[in-house]
């Protein structure tokens, strides 16, 4: 199955925001690590939270995250620059599912907001 990788950035927030990857190809079952790269453009620290989505919408029950930045807020100091994983399986079941069993692509969008917290704006 392929997965795709899509960042996006709430224009409020002042962060340089990609997969380091844009698609990797994952057997369902394996777990798989990619990394997302976020740079705070600013001259001071902000704070930011992630919201993600998967498509198509009936492939989400079968992605599960293990490991994810969008599981805490992120905080990031004027100028810093992290890389930030997420480790992720596809459940084998999706084969087996007759509204999945055709797709051959999923995508993970994430979107970062800011967040207000006593960080922003230090």
């Amino acid at each position: 199955v392929g997965v795709r990788f899509d960042a996006n950035i709430h224009p409020g927030l002042p962060w340089r925001f990609e997969p380091e990857q844009t698609k990797v190809t994952v057997k369902p079952g394996a777990q798989t690590k990619i990394f997302y790269k976020a740079q705070n453009l600013s001259a001071r620290a902000w704070t930011g939270q992630a919201v993600y989505n998967v498509s198509p919408d009936q492939v989400g029950k079968y992605f599960k995250k293990i490991q994810c930045f969008c599981f805490n807020e992120q905080t990031l100091k004027a100028g810093e620059s992290v890389d930030m994983p997420v480790v992720f399986f596809v459940d084998p079941k999706i084969k087996q599912d007759p509204d999945t069993k055709d797709i051959d692509e999923i995508t993970l969008s994430y979107t970062f907001y800011p967040v207000e917290t006593g960080t922003a704006g230090r």
